[in-house]
C-alpha cells in the first residue's frame, strides 16, 4: 500500500510538470554586512552628444531610471577634460545618477603613456581640478571613488605598471593623486589596484595592502569568465571562492572590496559567430557571441552577481550597461556632428578605433535602428533594482545543488529575495527568519521564454505570494530566475493630461508625481512608446492617444 502512494504522489507531481519541492532558508544573524550597491559600467556617459534624441530618451534615461542602479562604474577625471565634455557628462549625471543617488566609481581608462616629457604632478593636478569643478560647481556630489589607471594599463599597454615592473612608480603615482585630492578638498577615496584576473588580483592587492593601504579607501579587482557553460557546476563556487579570499585580504587591513567589473565570457558547444576578423576588436560578451544561448547566459551572470554580493563584496559593476556605437574615427571637424565625434572618441575612456564594445545589456546599432535588449536586461534589471546599497545581506542555505540565492533587507524592513534554478521545473519553499509584513511581488525570468519587450521595459510581475509564518513557496520553471520582494507601494500613478497631436508630434503635460519615472504612450490602445521625454513623433494624427505614467515601483495606470 505504502509504495501505491509514492507511486501515485510522483505521478502527481510529474503530472503537475514540477520535479518536486526544494527548500531555501534564509537567516538573519546579529552581524550582517552592508552593501553599497550593484550597477554597470555607463560608458554612455561620456557620449551623450553622439545620441540621438530617440536613443537618449527612449532607451537610455529610459533604462537608466527604471532600473535605478546604486552603484556605476564611469570613464571620467581625464585630466585635459574640457568644460564643454566635463558639462555634457554633468548633464548625463542629472538625468540618470542624481535621480538613483548612483554612488560613482570614475577611472579614465587607460593612463598616459610614461616617457621623458610626461609630468605627474601636472596630470594628477589637472585632474583634481576638473573633479572638483563637477563637485563644487556642477554638484556631482555622488563621485566618490577614483582608480588612477583601469586594469594598471598605461599608454596601449595592458597593466603596463605590473607587467613592466613598475608598482613603484603606481605607488608614487597614487600618492600623488591622494596628496592632489586633498588639496582640492575633495572626498574622493582611492580604489586599488583595479587589477583583472585572479593570479594578479591575489599578486596586486596584497602587494597594495602592504604598500598603499595608508591612501587606499577601497580594493577593487575586475574577473571575466571564460571557462564555464552556463548550467553547468562550477562557476558560483569559482567567483564566491575567490572574491572571499580577496574581501578577507582586505578585510585584515579594515578596508572592503569591490568587484569593479565583470562579465561572463563563458563557454559554449555552439560556434562563436562574427568574432576573430584580426582587424577589428568585438569585445563581445556571451549573448554577443552565442545568441543562440543568450537567454541561458542571462542566468550565468546572475549567478556571479549573487556570488559578489554573498561573498562580501561591497560592490559590484557589470560591463556594461549599453554598447558603444561604431569605433571612432578620430578626426576633428567643422559641423557639430564631427566635432562632437572627435570629442567623445577622446575623452570616452576606450576611444580606439578598432575597439567594439558589444557586452551592453542594450544594443546601441544606428545602422540597423537596433536598440532592443538583450536576455540579462531581464535578470540583471532587477537584480540592480532590488539589491540597493545600503541593504543587509541574508545568509541562506539550500540542500539542492541546482538552486543559487541572495537576500537582502532595506532600512525600512522590506525584502528582496533573488533565486536561480539549474534544475527542472519545481516548487521552492522559501523560509525567511526576516519578518515579511506584507505579499511578495514575483517577477520571473525564464530562460526559455525570455520576457522580451519592444520597449525594453522590464518585465511586469506576474503576482504576489504571501507568507504564513516566515515561509513561502513559489513555483519555477526549469533553467529559471525569479525575484520576490516586498519592496514596493501599490499605488496608482498620476493621470497624465493635455495630450494633443500637432504637426507630426504628440505631446502631453510633464507628470508631477514626485515617484514618476517614464511614460508609456498609446494608439488606439497599443502601446507605441516608452520616453522619458513628453512629446514624440507620430505618423498618424487622427488616431486615438493615451499617455501613461509608471512610476519607480512598476506600477502604471489600468
Amino acid at each position: 500500500m505504502k509504495q501505491v502512494v509514492v507511486q501515485l504522489l510522483v505521478m502527481a507531481v510529474a503530472l503537475s510538470g514540477l520535479a518536486g519541492t526544494s527548500e531555501i532558508t534564509f537567516t538573519k544573524p546579529a552581524i550582517r554586512w552592508l552593501w553599497g550597491g550593484f550597477g554597470f559600467h555607463n560608458s554612455e556617459a561620456t557620449m551623450l552628444r553622439v545620441m540621438t534624441d530617440e536613443f537618449r530618451d527612449e532607451r537610455v534615461y529610459k533604462t537608466f531610471r527604471e532600473v535605478s542602479p546604486t552603484y556605476a562604474r564611469v570613464f571620467a577625471g581625464f585630466s585635459e577634460w574640457p568644460k564643454e565634455m566635463m558639462d555634457s557628462f554633468a548633464d548625463y549625471y542629472d538625468a540618470t545618477f542624481r535621480g538613483a543617488g548612483t554612488t560613482i566609481y570614475m577611472v579614465p581608462g587607460r593612463f598616459p603613456y610614461v616617457n621623458a616629457d610626461f609630468d605627474p604632478k601636472a596630470h594628477f593636478e589637472g585632474v583634481a581640478r576638473n573633479v572638483e569643478y563637477l563637485v563644487k560647481e556642477r554638484k556631482l556630489t555622488k563621485l566618490r571613488y577614483y582608480a588612477i589607471a583601469n586594469e594598471l594599463s598605461a599608454g596601449n599597454t595592458y597593466a603596463w605598471f605590473s607587467r613592466a615592473g613598475k608598482m613603484d612608480l603606481y605607488a608614487a603615482y597614487c600618492g600623488e593623486m591622494y596628496r592632489a585630492f586633498r588639496r582640492h578638498g575633495l572626498d574622493i577615496g582611492l580604489q586599488t589596484t583595479d587589477t583583472s584576473g585572479v593570479a594578479n588580483a591575489r599578486r596586486d592587492i596584497a602587494w597594495a595592502t602592504k604598500t598603499i593601504d595608508e591612501i587606499t579607501d577601497t580594493y577593487c579587482w575586475h574577473v571575466y569568465d571564460h571557462d564555464h557553460v552556463p548550467g553547468k557546476p562550477g562557476l558560483y563556487d569559482y567567483i564566491y571562492t575567490n572574491c572571499q579570499e580577496l574581501v578577507r585580504m582586505a578585510g585584515r587591513k579594515e578596508k572592503r572590496l569591490s568587484l569593479g567589473e565583470f562579465g561572463f565570457q563563458g563557454r559554449s558547444p555552439i560556434e562563436p559567430r562574427g568574432v576573430g576578423s584580426g582587424v577589428m576588436r568585438d569585445d563581445g560578451n556571451f549573448s554577443f557571441r552565442y545568441p543562440e544561448s543568450a537567454a541561458l547566459g542571462a542566468l550565468s551572470v546572475l549567478e556571479m552577481s549573487f556570488a559578489a554580493f554573498n561573498a562580501g563584496c561591497v560592490s559590484a559593476v557589470k560591463w556594461t550597461m549599453f554598447d558603444y556605437p561604431d569605433p571612432f574615427l578620430r578626426e576633428n571637424g567643422d559641423t557639430p556632428a564631427e566635432k562632437a565625434r572627435y570629442d567623445v572618441a577622446r575623452y570616452s575612456g576606450h576611444g580606439l578605433p578598432t575597439r567594439y564594445n558589444k557586452c551592453g545589456v542594450i544594443r546601441w546599432d544606428d545602422e540597423n535602428h537596433d536598440y532592443s535588449a538583450r536576455a540579462e536586461l531581464y535578470t540583471l534589471g532587477y537584480f540592480a533594482k532590488l539589491f540597493r546599497k545600503g541593504g543587509r545581506m541574508l545568509p541562506w542555505t539550500s540542500g539542492d545543488s541546482k538552486l543559487i540565492a541572495a537576500g537582502i533587507t532595506n532600512p525600512d524592513g522590506s525584502a528582496s529575495f533573488a533565486i536561480v534554478n539549474w534544475g527542472e521545473a519545481k516548487e521552492v519553499r522559501v523560509k525567511s527568519e526576516h519578518r515579511l509584513d506584507k505579499p511578495l511581488r514575483i517577477y520571473e525570468y525564464d530562460s526559455a521564454r525570455p520576457p522580451y519587450n519592444a520597449f525594453n521595459d522590464l518585465q511586469p510581475a506576474k503576482g504576489v505570494v504571501k507568507a504564513e509564518g516566515g515561509a513561502f513557496t513559489v513555483a519555477m520553471p526549469a533553467k529559471s530566475a525569479v525575484f520576490l520582494t516586498t519592496d514596493y507601494i501599490d499605488r496608482v500613478p498620476s493621470e497624465i493630461g493635455d495630450v494633443a497631436a500637432e504637426n507630426g508630434r504628440l505631446a502631453w503635460a510633464a507628470c508631477e508625481d514626485p515617484e514618476h519615472v517614464y511614460y508609456r504612450v498609446f494608439r488606439n490602445g497599443r502601446q507605441i512608446r516608452s520616453t522619458v521625454a513628453t512629446s514624440c513623433a507620430i505618423d498618424d494624427r487622427d488616431a486615438t492617444y493615451t499617455v501613461k505614467s509608471v512610476d519607480k515601483w512598476g506600477n502604471a495606470r489600468p
